[in-house]
């Protein structure tokens, strides 16, 4: 038995390194060091006396913390205690978190589902005074309705700063995109009632998800841009079911002068009626299959950072062996490029 799973592991690694990958021209990522390959899906950053803490998909939500992007990264554990509360299957393993902090509060935005099960998905929030493992309450559903133009995973909170203004949860994925809901104060619950923002959407493609949205203030003026990251394209497929070149999983943009749109990418196309969306990021050389993203201002780098999950195929395309990667931002012209 070990034999055989030696020789399909072999197998498997060398059908991986023959694979082609699609050539474009990209920085890798920044060297990182520590416990950074495996479970790293769709990762959410956040900061807490000097300390990095990394948030990401699978076993209650996996928490690796370090003192810089650059690590060493440590495992230390669960963020919740125990299966989420919300009462649906795949509350065993919350999916794609997303970190927020209001006042002396952290909020823990997850989702719980299964692949494919569209009308069973949720998101969940839980509830911190610091980003520990097992320090969360776990208050459950926001009550976002079912609804078959979207798909209930991915949250991400944006906050104005502005005591006038709700903060707004995106969420979305296949279906019809990405829509935009306001939070309540404080942001346990949607505000019911509310109109449902339609963000993003690309009818020409198999999926756009992970939204993550970002404001800019361009240098030496008071101009604010909006900025809406999202992933697209097919991720975590074996090998022999790859996507054609071009639509692997990939970081895509848009923006507006609004939080809530309308956007539209580099050449001007609407993202919502002109499937628009202006690529940041894609496979390249031993980086396959970019996505999940997140971005902020490190204070220790002195610029903005975006991260992400990726597969290296020399190493593997398993599930349980993607690795953590992140690069600097830098906005200059009114778009986010990456830069070394």
């Amino acid at each position: 038995m070990l034999l055989s799973l030696l020789l399909h592991g072999l197998a498997f690694v060398a059908l991986a390194i023959a694979t082609p990958i699609f050539k474009r021209d990209f920085l890798d990522p920044e060297p990182v060091s520590g416990d950074v390959q495996g479970f790293v899906h769709d990762p959410s950053i956040h900061i807490f006396n000097g300390t990095y803490y990394l948030y990401t998909t699978d076993n209650h939500t996996n928490v690796r913390s370090a003192p810089s992007m650059s690590g060493p990264w440590k495992f230390l554990g669960p963020a919740l205690s125990e299966d989420s509360v919300i009462d649906r299957p795949g509350r065993n393993v919350t999916w794609a978190p997303d970190l927020a902090k209001i006042g002396d509060t952290y909020y823990l935005y997850y989702s719980v589902s299964t692949f494919g099960a569209q009308e069973m998905s949720d998101i969940g929030v839980a509830t911190s005074t610091t980003l520990e493992p097992g320090s969360w309450t776990d208050h459950g559903s926001i009550g976002i309705p079912h609804d078959k133009r979207y798909n209930r995973i991915d949250a991400n909170l944006y906050l104005s700063g502005s005591k006038d203004s709700a903060p707004l949860l995106a969420f979305g994925s296949f279906n019809d995109g990405i829509f935009q809901v306001p939070m309540a104060d404080p942001p346990l619950r949607i505000i019911e009632g509310s109109t449902y923002t339609h963000l993003q959407l690309n009818s020409t493609r198999r999926n756009t998800e992970g939204p993550y949205q970002f404001r800019w203030v361009e240098q030496g003026t008071q101009k604010s841009s909006y900025y809406l990251f999202f992933s697209g394209g097919a991720c975590c497929n074996k090998p022999d079911e790859l996507e054609v070149q071009g639509e692997e999983y990939r970081i895509s943009v848009c923006r507006s002068e609004s939080p809530s749109g309308p956007f539209t990418d580099k050449e001007g196309k609407d993202c919502v009626k002109e499937n628009g969306g202006t690529l940041v990021l894609a496979s390249h050389g031993d980086v396959y299959a970019p996505g999940g993203q997140g971005v902020f201002w490190d204070p220790e780098q002195e610029a903005v950072v975006i991260y992400y999950h990726y597969v290296k195929p020399s190493v593997s395309f398993l599930y349980e062996q993607f690795f953590f990667g992140w690069n600097k931002l830098s906005f200059e012209g009114g778009w986010p490029s990456i830069v070394s």
